[in-house]
């Protein structure tokens, strides 16, 4: 957009000198029509006031016009410009650098809100008055005539020009407007396909953990699973619950008893593979699904959870249930879930029957 910027009318319209001469070519304009133009000159000149006056005479009629020029200040610079027009249309010279200030018209039109038929209003009106300036300031009748028929050409040679960029500018205005669309829907689709990624995670995992919920946790489990069937490898269940969760809510408040739940889940992430399964199933049970794990894996990895767990806080105590299965033979995911729960209370009967600061890991297989 910067280099645009710096580039005059002309080029951006891609307009050179070929095409300014066939552009006359096309028109009729000859090198005779610009000589009659000339030899007019000094007539039309002569009547330049009255003819500017008469212009915008007639222009400030029409009360749309008027709200346009709207205060005097305007009116003197449009009053300048116009007396300019009239004096190049009968310079005798029509090259880039006089229709690159056609191009610009189109362009301040266009800006101003000045719609092309007022703008063809305006030209028919100049074209009338300069008419009769030349009609009756030229006293050969012929040279009047052909001075009459050189400025209509020119006129429409002007009017091509001032709508290429009044179109163009158009044409500019719908691609910024198409442009902000598609960033407006771009960001809408990237909006829309955040939240719906918000909205699986909220499906799929516990609002307080970040781990998967129950129903994430079972398809997981029955899909990871099939896969050790498939592979022919172990695979180790843990079912894990914190020794006296009530007493922590009912002594320390629910805040305490949360901030406990985000601990655990932290340590149990810190502990895991990557491809390890970890889920909160409620209250303060917890699982994970170890792939490839066999007994003595799964309690090598409790017990460097549970001591990962004391180093974050030694008021947190966990009984852990563990159940195995594979390589050869499997019993069904939900047959060692159930059983990694027995075990589970198991251990949790133990350590209320043991020392407080005694932890032990049973391992059902």
């Amino acid at each position: 957009m910067g280099k645009r910027t710096e580039e005059s009318l002309l080029q951006q319209s891609r307009i050179d000198e070929f095409e300014i001469e066939r552009r006359k070519a096309l028109f009729g304009f000859t090198p005779s029509d610009a000589e009659a133009l000339t030899n007019a000159r000094p007539h039309v000149l002569g009547e330049l006031d009255a003819v500017v006056d008469e212009f915008y005479r007639r222009q400030v009629e029409i009360e749309d016009i008027a709200l346009i020029i709207g205060d005097s200040e305007t009116m003197r610079r449009l009053r300048i410009a116009q007396r300019r027009y009239i004096d190049d249309l009968f310079s005798g010279v029509y090259d880039e650098d006089y229709v690159n200030h056609r191009l610009r018209i189109g362009l301040v039109h266009k800006r101003i809100g000045v719609e092309p038929k007022y703008y063809l209003s305006a030209l028919s009106v100049l074209r009338a008055i300069l008419h009769v300036a030349i009609e009756a300031s030229l006293p050969d009748a012929a040279r009047a005539a052909r001075a009459c028929a050189a400025l209509d050409k020119l006129l429409y040679f002007d009017t091509a020009f001032v709508f290429d960029t009044y179109i163009q500018s158009m044409l500019s205005e719908i691609d910024t407007v198409k442009e902000g669309a598609l960033r407006y829907a771009r960001t809408l689709e990237d909006k829309v396909a955040e939240r719906t990624r918000e909205l699986e995670m909220l499906s799929r995992h516990d609002a307080l953990t970040g781990l998967l919920n129950r129903r994430a946790f079972a398809e997981a489990l029955r899909r990871e699973f099939a896969r050790a069937k498939r592979t022919s490898t172990p695979i180790a269940v843990l079912y894990i619950d914190i020794d006296d969760f009530k007493a922590v809510n009912d002594s320390r408040g629910h805040q305490k008893g949360d901030e406990a739940l985000g601990v655990l889940a932290d340590v149990l992430r810190e502990a895991s593979r990557e491809n390890d399964i970890l889920a909160r199933l409620g209250g303060d049970e917890f699982c994970a699904v170890l792939p490839g794990v066999d007994a003595g894996g799964a309690n090598a990895f409790c017990a460097r959870f549970v001591e990962a767990l004391q180093g974050r806080d030694r008021s947190l105590a966990v009984s852990i249930g563990v159940c195995c299965t594979g390589p050869f033979e499997f019993d069904e995911p939900e047959t060692l879930l159930h059983l990694a729960d027995m075990t589970m209370y198991e251990e949790k009967a133990r350590h209320h029957a043991a020392p407080a600061d005694e932890i032990a890991v049973l391992a059902a297989s």
